[in-house]
């Protein structure tokens, strides 16, 4: 008849699993000496079953097994990213288990050595250390990298080999300020917010401390010490000034003890002051429309923003009329109405101006701004019908 769907096969009365079968062959994976209760060499019954009928065929001391033999296993190591110069958290560790995949071997000596890169191990304080398995068939040492980038290790004694890696690299901690300059107009006091961000290679700096204190010149800090936040970036509050024209300020912002980044600030002649228009100019809108706020900033003459610089703002507010004839003469416009205010640029130097503006009626807008000595600008924003 042939095997067929159904049969079953045993060794020595434990089931092994059929895998596929012909009329003419069946295969199946046997179950290991341990399956059998033998810690020893044996030769085993095979038999074939047919489940529907009740058949059986047996091969008689027809399958050997060979005598369970001691193996050596990885239990743990290190792995990822390990500091340069600092025994990893992770011990490299081995165990040694008779055949019976149960009962530790005792006494067998394992070598510890790295096949790529250099290490101590800490056992003996060498590059390579032969440790004996203790009661529970383990040896183990905690492994020191000393050169960066790939490492592999390797513990091998009579019943085997095991292997590890893992990458090692110097721990680098920084702190970078955000914006190290802060320009101020001379003869002002101005408060900003000095920023840097906190990174470490190997931990997550959420929680660290930065310590800021003054290096130089009038500027103080609130608070002295502020956490490094879940982004990485720690803040404190400066107020820096009055300061005279090209003297400096300056203050630091401490991770770790001394890992810093340094601020300055800088005094900026009256004189080099300029102002440019950052949004809102050229504004051309319906009489029903809304003239947006303008953006202005001050700068020095090396376009460096100016905190602190006091902005006199003049506007006019005129009746709107075509642009004036090729010929003859143009009627000059009645104002509508007028204003005269002053701003402070802010950190960044920014200022932004409410253009007065009547509802409802087609008209123009003149404003102008004066800062320090040169600087100024004008601008033209209107209501057309």
């Amino acid at each position: 008849m042939g095997f067929r769907t159904g049969n079953a096969v045993t060794v020595n009365g434990v089931s092994a699993t059929v895998t596929s079968w012909t009329a003419n062959t069946i295969v199946a994976t046997v179950p290991s000496i341990h399956a059998l209760g033998s810690s020893t060499a044996l030769v085993a019954d095979v038999a074939v079953t047919d489940l529907s009928t009740g058949g059986t065929t047996v091969m008689t001391q027809s399958l050997s097994y060979a005598a369970p033999v001691p193996v050596l296993s990885l239990v743990s190591a290190p792995s990822g990213l390990v500091q340069l110069a600092q025994p990893a958290s992770t011990p490299f560790a081995v165990k040694v288990l008779n055949g019976d995949g149960a009962t530790p071997v005792v006494g067998e000596a394992v070598t510890f050595t790295a096949s790529t890169g250099l290490v101590q191990f800490s056992a003996c304080g060498a590059a390579s250390c032969t440790i004996s398995t203790d009661a529970n068939g383990v040896a183990s040492t905690l492994v020191t990298p000393l050169s960066a980038g790939p490492i592999t290790l390797q513990a091998a004694g009579v019943d085997g080999t095991a292997a590890a890696s893992f990458t090692a690299a110097a721990r680098v901690q920084a702190v970078t300020a955000v914006q190290a300059m802060e320009y101020i107009a001379a003869g002002a006091t101005v408060a900003w917010t000095p920023e840097v961000t906190v990174s470490d290679n190997f931990s997550s700096t959420a929680g660290v401390p930065v310590r800021w204190q003054t290096t130089s010149g009038p500027v103080s800090v609130t608070p002295a010490s502020s956490p490094v936040n879940p982004q990485g970036m720690a803040q404190t509050l400066a107020t820096a000034g009055p300061l005279a024209a090209g003297t400096q300020a300056t203050l630091s912002g401490c991770a770790w003890t001394n890992v810093c980044a340094s601020f300055t600030t800088v005094g900026v002649d009256l004189a080099d002051l300029r102002v440019i228009a950052v949004s809102g100019a050229n504004q051309i809108v319906s009489a029903n429309g809304t003239i947006t706020p303008v953006v202005l900033q001050v700068t020095d003459t090396a376009s460096h923003p100016v905190a602190g610089a006091v902005v006199q703002i003049f506007q006019t507010v005129d009746a709107w009329q075509p642009a004036c004839p090729d010929r003859g003469r143009c009627p000059i416009a009645p104002v509508l109405a007028s204003s005269q205010s002053s701003a402070i640029s802010d950190a960044n130097g920014l200022l932004t101006i409410v253009p007065q503006q009547i509802l409802g009626v087609a008209e123009t807008t003149n404003l102008a701004a004066a800062t320090g000595t040169q600087g100024f600008i004008s601008l033209t924003l209107q209501k057309q019908p």
